[in-house]
């Protein structure tokens, strides 16, 4: 099994975006939200846009009020009409979410480019997100690399993040620029940054400082628990690649992120079993690993079929005896703690 050393591209989209109050609100109304609630009401009464928008906030989330939506986009477009571009965003949230109104991304884009235009970096982030996917607008990576740079150069880590992945993904050539956007996303604690430059470094592995900048990289991850900087730690040790060869120690953090339930890890795993890399082949743990992936990607019913087949009936037995023990395992490293 060859070290992972493909760059796999996926833009960090907010799967679920939420408004946002503006600073006078996220500095302690909340506390008490029945008076925070009664402040804003006279505060939005007398026009101030800012209240207005914080207002319609506690009405969308229902926070110190009963729920509104209707309300909260009324006290939007009124905090909006005076160019507030907080209210704008969360307009464009409202209409690309379907908050409280069937979901309009054409209309979320409008707003997001007023937002936009008055240097709204949350806005000009969502632009990048909808060009990218083509929701309201055909799709356009020219634009989508435009407003992640402006959001980018608003200090903001996801699109600087967002903006490397694209430059990546255009050419090898971008590969200097997008490393200094993931180094000032990962400066801001951003791990997928980490995550992405420790790739980056492993696809040049006839470079020993690169290697062993990788593996410094995903040593920290792999022990703040991030399930695939476990993975990529577990194969660096496995095959001696940037690492002296430990195989112990690659086997160890393979399955502490399969237990995450990282599917490429269980499969990894799978294969170390099945192949005896640094350990002698064990086709039922092998196949255990391979049948609790499976439960999560369809493509590997096939190799599950013939990995059934190599095995005797008392062993496809113990497998799945042992692929249950696994997924009680995996239930228990899902469930909330006190």
């Amino acid at each position: 099994m060859p070290l992972n050393s493909m760059i796999v591209l996926v833009l960090l989209l907010l799967a679920a975006m939420m408004v946002r109050a503006e600073d006078s609100a996220r500095r302690g109304e909340q506390r008490d939200e029945g008076a925070a609630v009664s402040r804003l009401e006279s505060k939005a009464q007398a026009g101030d846009a800012t209240a207005q928008n914080n207002l319609g906030v506690h009405y969308l989330k229902g926070r110190g009020v009963i729920q509104d939506p209707a309300r909260a986009r009324a006290l939007f477009e009124a905090a909006a009409e005076q160019h507030l571009p907080g209210a704008m965003f969360n307009l464009g949230t409202v209409y690309w979410r379907g908050y409280g109104v069937a979901a309009e991304p054409s209309r979320a884009l409008e707003w997001f480019l007023r937002a936009a235009a008055l240097d709204d970096r949350e806005a000009q982030f969502s632009l990048g997100v909808m060009y990218t996917r083509g929701q309201g607008t055909p799709s356009d990576l020219r634009l989508a690399e435009e407003w992640f740079e402006k959001a980018a150069n608003a200090g903001m880590a996801a699109a600087q993040f967002n903006l490397a992945m694209l430059l990546l993904q255009g050419s090898a050539s971008n590969e200097a620029k997008a490393l200094e956007w993931l180094e000032k996303a990962a400066e801001q604690g951003y791990k997928r940054a980490n995550l992405a430059i420790a790739k980056l470094d492993l696809s040049h592995d006839d470079d020993s400082a690169r290697m062993t900048h990788a593996a410094t990289l995903l040593r920290e991850l792999a022990h703040s628990g991030d399930p695939e900087g476990q993975m990529q730690f577990g194969l660096m040790n496995l095959f001696g690649k940037g690492l002296p060869l430990d195989e112990g120690e690659g086997r160890f953090w393979l399955r502490e992120s399969a237990l995450q339930g990282l599917v490429a890890a269980q499969v990894s795993l799978s294969s170390v079993f099945a192949q005896g890399i640094g350990t002698a082949p064990d086709p039922v743990e092998a196949h255990a690993w391979l049948s609790v992936a499976a439960e999560r990607d369809e493509k590997l019913k096939s190799p599950l079929t013939e990995s059934a087949a190599a095995l005797t009936p008392e062993q496809r037995d113990q497998a799945a005896h042992l692929a249950q023990t696994l997924r009680e395992k995996l239930a228990a490293h899902d469930s909330p703690t006190d």
